[in-house]
């Protein structure tokens, strides 16, 4: 699970600390640890699909867990 687990943000985004602290309290309630990577949308390639996500988003087998679509190019600019 940890590794197809994967929490996508930026630098500055307002919304990461609650949505990190509800995906813990989830993953705690399903006896899950909450060791999972945090990646930063600056530190993947330009090519990288998931530049595409708005921040938070967390994938599960790179998927949106809300069902949003992977995104395709031309990616959005960060807001």
């Amino acid at each position: 699970m940890k590794t197809d687990l994967v929490f996508l943000t930026r630098d500055g985004c307002v919304n990461t600390p609650d949505m990190s602290l509800n995906l813990d309290d989830a993953l705690r309630a399903l006896g899950l640890g909450i060791d999972y990577p945090m990646v930063n949308l600056a530190s993947l390639a330009p090519t990288d699909p998931r530049i595409g996500y708005p921040t938070p988003t967390v994938l599960i087998h790179n998927r949106d867990i809300f069902g949003m679509p992977e995104p395709t190019p031309p990616f959005p600019e960060p807001a």
